[in-house]
């Protein structure tokens, strides 16, 4: 038996604790026992806090605020693992690791959804993101293991002088499909197109409004779901064939109901609202970041396309050679894509072995990633 803990800002909905739920959702409990620790979630409105318990998750909330949390949720953590016996931690983001990266008596594992430096320095500008970036990076340093959620996060990693076990996230297509989504038919002549925004620039979501303004794409809907700069809404607002969502509570009812999902992103680690739309069947016009080429290349039928980012022709080219295929069998292509490449139970499995794993190693005499010798 291993018992371990999940150390979290909060749950609510977004990407990683997604990922997180599917994850805890498919553990075999009778080897793994997971319990989840929130440092700073105190209004608990919208979370997957029930998710969780109804799958009979154990949750501390420490209710902390963020920056209480990074000076005392390190020893109420500290206290749950002595008292439990906890075998091993996994941390979820960089407040996480800064709070956990000097616990005792545990192993210490942490998680990379993205590509660290490069991220950092999209969200927070050159100078200030290269240091968020490397004091980031400075601390993963310091957990014995580190699991990137893609190839391509790997593969950055190592040009890091940072080892890591690759373990792609995944998607339960069941749980996806549970409310009666049926396999789509023929979609009707106004194409429409979804895509997800949020404050991050690196979502790039200005470069889309600019491309469905444009004679070639107006005759097209946009829907853009989350968090857009009311400056940018003011600026297309008058556009009829662009649609302002906001925080939405039924995204996937939106990403089944419309045509195609779309992303122009600059950068991803390997993003959940790409796999959702392709588990319920909405083919993908996405940029050419490794993230999405990774998605792509795993298959063998087409499920999507891959533009050149920032240029609209190769986005106009791309989306126009989509619309040419036969739709139904292209839809039907990515649920089975996911299905047979991203499934959620060789993704539990993957992480059940790791964790079996290095409880049977003799910690902790393990190589800590910061000593692996450059590749």
């Amino acid at each position: 038996m291993v018992k371990i803990i999940f150390i979290v800002s909060h749950l609510y909905p977004q990407g990683p604790n997604r990922q997180l739920l599917y994850l805890c959702s498919n553990l075999d409990k009778s080897i793994i026992t997971p319990i989840i620790v929130t440092t700073s979630q105190n209004n608990f409105q919208g979370s997957l806090h029930e998710n969780f318990l109804d799958k009979g998750i154990e949750i501390y909330n420490l209710k902390l605020s963020k920056l209480n949390s990074i000076f005392k949720a390190n020893k109420d953590i500290q206290k749950i693992i002595d008292s439990q016996n906890i075998d091993i931690i996994l941390s979820y983001g960089f407040r996480s690791d800064l709070i956990s990266h000097n616990l005792k008596r545990v192993i210490k594992l942490t998680s990379v959804r993205n590509t660290l430096i490069k991220n950092w320095k999209i969200t927070r500008g050159p100078v200030f993101g290269s240091i968020l970036g490397n004091i980031n990076l400075h601390f993963i340093r310091k957990f014995d293991y580190v699991i990137a959620c893609s190839t391509s996060v790997s593969n950055y990693l190592k040009t890091l002088n940072l080892k890591s076990e690759t373990i792609r996230n995944s998607i339960d297509v069941k749980a996806i499909r549970k409310n009666g989504f049926t396999p789509k038919s023929n979609p009707n002549n106004t194409k429409s197109f979804i895509t997800i925004s949020s404050k991050l620039k690196g979502k790039n979501i200005e470069f889309l409004l600019m491309s469905f303004t444009k004679p070639e794409l107006s005759k097209y809907n946009l829907f853009i779901a989350g968090y857009v700069d009311l400056k940018v809404q003011q600026e297309f607002e008058n556009y009829s064939n662009i649609h302002f969502l906001g925080h939405i509570s039924n995204l996937n009812e939106y990403l089944f109901s419309c045509d195609f999902f779309i992303s122009s992103s600059l950068h991803e680690g390997m993003p959940n609202a790409v796999l959702e739309a392709l588990a319920l069947g909405t083919p993908v016009i996405l940029s050419d970041i490794p993230p999405h080429k990774e998605i792509l290349n795993q298959q063998d039928e087409i499920i999507g396309v891959i533009f050149k980012n920032n240029s609209f022709e190769s986005l106009n080219k791309k989306l126009n050679h989509l619309l040419s295929l036969e739709y139904k069998n292209l839809s039907e292509k990515c649920t089975e894509a996911m299905h047979n490449s991203f499934s959620v139970v060789k993704m539990a499995e993957e992480y059940s072995n790791l964790f079996l794993s290095i409880k049977n190693q003799n910690y902790p005499k393990q190589i800590k990633c910061s000593k692996i010798k450059p590749y």
